[in-house]
């Protein structure tokens, strides 16, 4: 009897796809900034999978993860400069990495020369790149798709199910808590929600 492979589920596919589009993104981005200072192909080739690949996992793993929490509700500005710093320490890794592999020690020294010209790209395309993942983590990867395509100017009918979930004596808490603690509490429930295998069957958190 043939063996059926088991279906994915939808946090597994998630998970899945905000990798590859992490590994996507951060690759080009690290492929074009060692075109641009008119580095070989083949280095070009090392960089993208090895920066691509590293923000691909830290993203997914860590940043989504609980551990990363604090990441995630740190300003958005002071975020996007801390992610900067990580995907620049990653490019510093495999310039370094991509030497050793080929065995290309000759070329460090006019390679160092081009690092002034590389580390100002790296950080503008890593703002680029970190921004768009946070507009795909927010919206989902999905409408921001539809909406690139315009499919929300032509409406069209969907069967969905719908789940609407209260925190018991929300009020209470929130006159107890005030504002600003309330609203951590809520992006901590809600991403505890969102996590939760049990809930994952099928049913999308609100």
């Amino acid at each position: 009897m043939a063996l059926a492979l088991a279906p994915l589920s939808i946090s597994t596919r998630r998970k899945l796809t905000s990798i590859l589009l992490s590994v996507t993104i951060f690759a080009l981005l690290a492929g074009l900034t060692t075109l641009a200072i008119g580095r070989p192909v083949k280095f070009g080739i090392i960089h993208a999978i090895f920066v691509g690949t590293g923000v691909g996992f830290f993203e997914q793993f860590y940043v989504q993860s609980p551990r990363g929490r604090w990441l995630r509700s740190m300003h958005p500005v002071r975020a996007i400069l801390f992610y900067t710093s990580i995907v620049l320490t990653l490019y510093i890794i495999s310039f370094h990495l991509s030497h050793v592999v080929l065995w290309r020690f000759e070329d460090l020294a006019m390679a160092y020369r081009k690092l002034p010209i590389a580390i100002p790209l790296v950080i503008l395309f890593s703002v680029i790149g970190i921004m768009v993942m946070r507009t795909v983590h927010f919206i989902g990867i999905e409408t921001l798709f539809h909406l690139m395509l315009g499919t929300y100017h032509r409406p069209v009918i969907q069967k969905k199910v719908l789940l609407f979930l209260d925190i018991n004596n929300s009020t209470d808490l929130a006159e107890r808590l005030g504002m600003v603690r309330t609203q951590s509490l809520l992006g901590k429930f809600l991403f505890d929600v969102k996590t939760d295998h049990r809930l994952r069957r099928g049913y999308l958190p609100l």
